[in-house]
């Protein structure tokens, strides 16, 4: 039984994959992600990549996020380095650096980033869109991050959730070394004779999905905006101004309502709040897709949840 047992609650927001680039409506999506979170009184907000391009475009993007006026966090996503390097869109967010941590509460947090590919045994950072042509090769959490995650852990005795765009544990899309990562935490949790580690929550893959293994709690958080469906399933649900500012919307599956979620940590539980939509238009299914994606059903929908640790 460790110190944190009886603590007071603990809530934050979380939003996924804006894609600011992709969609008309993303500023109208991330208010009201805003516009929730104050009224839910959250200690903070954190959003987990493909957000936007470090662009004076999107500058109202960082407007509407800064709106709120408590702590503020970003993750990394591999959209974000799709015409810069990390450190160009790190500097447009205000980011302290790439992967790091911090305390709220009583609890410990941490942003990693596996935005990287390997090639000839080195790690290399995406930048301007490099990492298209190493499909097979990504993503990573670096042998070098991964002790910075080791050592991090070892110097807390708080409760910890961890966030990252790419999952730490799908199989079909997640980071390559992730049975290295899953056992760096186990061993953490064993080290400390205690649930150090509680859950790890991503975005990139647009699904909404949980497991726990070794009892680490893993999340999947859906994209606010829509689900990726690709060539050969084309839908032009807006007139044509829509269409030609933002051509490549006519390949995704737009969810009617922005998804986000508030997450109450309170002693030996997680709690999450979710948001239930629909499509805009046909479902993927009703376009000819198969449904799924990461071994998971596509769907407009946040789940609320209980967890316990």
């Amino acid at each position: 039984m460790n110190e944190y047992t009886t603590v007071p609650p603990l809530r934050f927001g979380v939003i996924a994959d804006l894609h600011q680039d992709i969609m008309h409506d993303g500023p109208e999506r991330l208010q009201a992600f805003i516009d929730r979170m104050k009224v839910a009184d959250v200690d903070f907000i954190i959003q987990l990549g493909d957000f936007c391009f470090p662009i004076p475009e999107n500058e109202v993007i960082l407007r509407i996020w800064n709106l709120f006026e408590g702590p503020k966090f970003h993750v990394l996503g591999n959209h974000d380095m799709d015409r810069n390097d990390k450190l160009e869109i790190q500097n447009y967010l205000g980011m302290p650096n790439h992967y790091y941590s911090f305390d709220a509460g009583t609890y410990h947090f941490v942003v990693l980033d596996a935005n990287y590919y390997k090639h000839e045994d080195q790690y290399v950072d995406y930048n301007n869109g490099n990492y298209y042509a190493h499909g097979e090769q990504l993503p990573y959490i670096p042998d070098e991050q991964l002790q910075w995650l080791i050592d991090d852990l070892s110097r807390t005795d708080r409760h910890t959730i961890i966030f990252s765009h790419q999952s730490l544990h799908n199989p079909t899309d997640g980071v390559r070394n992730r049975d290295d990562v899953h056992a760096a935490l186990v061993a953490a949790n064993q080290a400390a004779e205690f649930p150090k580690v509680i859950a790890c929550f991503n975005g990139h893959n647009h699904i909404d999905a949980a497991i726990t293994r070794d009892g680490i709690h893993y999340i999947e958080v859906n994209s606010t905006s829509n689900q990726w469906l690709g060539e050969g399933y084309e839908y032009d649900q807006y007139e044509a101004s829509i269409r030609s500012r933002r051509p490549a919307m006519k390949y995704v599956a737009m969810y009617a309502d922005p998804l986000y979620m508030t997450v109450t940590i309170a002693p030996n539980m997680i709690q999450i709040e979710g948001i239930q939509s629909e499509f805009v238009g046909p479902a993927p299914r009703e376009r000819g897709h198969e449904g799924i994606v990461c071994g998971h059903e596509i769907t407009a929908t946040i789940t609320s949840r209980h967890l316990m640790f």
